[in-house]
């Protein structure tokens, strides 16, 4: 793997919450040269871990591509298209130019082959192609874009084109924001299987008749990096949005505007190792784990709740010991009790912030019948990872 110095950023946010920056902006600097907006995230719960203008309207370049594949998912798992099934190409997508891999008017692809080039090479000329095929024109499918990022709430992000290629030079039409990239790219990373050829240093397009190589100068380089897309225009300067995966964290870093290609990779890369360095994921509680307690049903048996959901915290490394569990559960209730049913609450605190919560839920049906009960609260804390957990409490009614 390629070595990157590692540069401390200096300000860190503790949630994804948004920071109106307007158009007035200054320099970001991460130990080297200068950008004009950086944002990394957990790609899990989307708790932003670091960020410097992340609402600066900017131009996506190639990045758009994201969106384009992403309603092309969209449209597959619908069952209106399919991977396989084959595209001609049109003039328009023949004649589009920028960053391309040749494509002939009149020839024949599978639209699984064109996604693959636009989103490991770039390819223009691929993404007009998968934009017909999906939507029956360029036209149509910008509004299919549009649409589906007013769905993930891309609040400040509206497209033009399919692929971010300027009508003129120096014109973008394209606008976007960091923020509003690692919602897309999240959900490219949850909902779609678009990583398998992201991830990819070269790929082989038309039975082998060329090797793609990817734009993403990270995938291979940089540990468990495996996507997602570059942007470039003379506008735009060099763009990156790039994911990686360590152990169970996965990470999501976006760069904008960096002054050349090897600083926006080493940027890139610089703010994933921060983040890799300085955070973990602390696995508290999972789905359908016995809680450490026991509840009276009045006229039955006990019963043993369990969580009716997963806690995971992505924490800084230096706070993982003021990490606790809280159980606020009563020790009797009165039944009936319904499988499933909510008795309680797991809640997950970080000092005296509550992070997380889900329902402590009965396991079982037992009879009686429910009254108003007042839990009793109980805390633990995790060590190493683990949470260690202490129950007690008076019975309550």
């Amino acid at each position: 793997m390629t070595s990157f110095a590692l540069a401390r950023p200096s300000v860190v946010h503790a949630a994804a919450t948004r920071h109106k920056t307007g158009r007035h902006h200054h320099a970001v600097y991460l130990g080297g040269p200068s950008h004009h907006a950086e944002l990394l995230m957990d790609a899990d719960s989307g708790k932003i871990l670091y960020a410097e203008n992340e609402t600066l309207s900017w131009p996506p370049a190639s990045m758009a591509k994201m969106m384009l594949l992403l309603v092309a998912e969209d449209q597959i798992r619908a069952a209106r298209v399919s991977y396989n099934d084959p595209v001609q190409i049109s003039a328009l997508a023949a004649s589009t130019r920028g960053s391309h891999i040749g494509l002939r008017e009149g020839h024949v692809y599978t639209l699984g082959e064109l996604m693959k080039a636009a989103i490991v090479k770039s390819a223009n000329d691929a993404a007009v192609a998968v934009a017909e095929k999906i939507a029956g024109s360029t036209d149509a499918c910008v509004r299919m874009m549009n649409e589906k990022a007013r769905e993930l709430r891309m609040e400040d992000t509206r497209y033009g084109t399919v692929d971010g290629l300027p009508p003129t030079p120096d014109h973008d039409i394209d606008r976007t924001t960091a923020f509003d990239l690692a919602i897309l790219a999240r959900s490219i990373i949850h909902n779609t299987n678009l990583l398998r050829w992201s991830s990819l240093e070269t790929a082989p397009f038309d039975g082998g008749r060329i090797l793609l190589h990817n734009t993403n100068h990270l995938v291979g380089h940089l540990e468990g990096c495996d996507g997602l897309k570059t942007g470039f225009t003379i506008q735009a300067g060099f763009n990156l949005t790039a994911t990686a995966k360590r152990n169970d964290l996965r990470l999501i870093s976006v760069l904008l505007g960096a002054p050349s290609n090897p600083q926006r990779f080493s940027q890139s890369a610089k703010l994933l190792e921060w983040g890799f360095n300085n955070y973990t994921k602390v696995h508290l509680v999972n789905r359908g784990q016995p809680l450490p307690m026991q509840v009276q049903v009045e006229s039955g048996p006990t019963i043993q709740p369990v969580a009716e959901g997963d806690i995971a915290l992505v924490v800084p490394k230096k706070e993982v010991s003021d990490v606790k569990l809280q159980y606020s559960v009563p020790q009797v209730v009165q039944g009936p009790v319904t499988s499933g049913e909510p008795i309680g609450q797991v809640i997950a605190l970080n000092g005296t912030q509550v992070m997380a919560k889900v329902d402590a839920i009965c396991p079982v049906a037992v009879g009686g019948a429910p009254t108003s009960i007042n839990p009793v609260v109980v805390s633990g804390a995790p060590t190493s990872g683990n949470p260690v957990v202490v129950s007690g409490g008076s019975s309550v009614r």
